[in-house]
């Protein structure tokens, strides 16, 4: 990471380390993806990033991030 700014870096950075994600590796339909349970809806994550090698995946917008997805079956 490469980071141009006059605040000092300390200031910049100093709770980076402390962040916690509630993301989790899953594969829907084939496609592996990062992804973040769904607050309230059991079974559903927004998509965080793919982690698929299959280019198509990336353009299929069902596979976006930010989308919702179903996580335990069908789509």
């Amino acid at each position: 990471m490469m980071l141009w700014s006059v605040v000092p870096e300390e200031l910049i950075l100093e709770n980076y380390d402390k962040q916690t994600y509630n993301w989790v590796e899953a594969e829907v339909s084939g496609v592996k993806m990062l992804v973040e349970p769904a607050e309230g809806q059991p079974g559903y994550g927004r998509i965080i990033r793919l982690l698929c090698p299959n280019p198509s995946n990336y353009l299929n917008p069902k596979y976006q991030p930010g989308q919702t997805i179903c996580l335990t079956g069908g789509n």
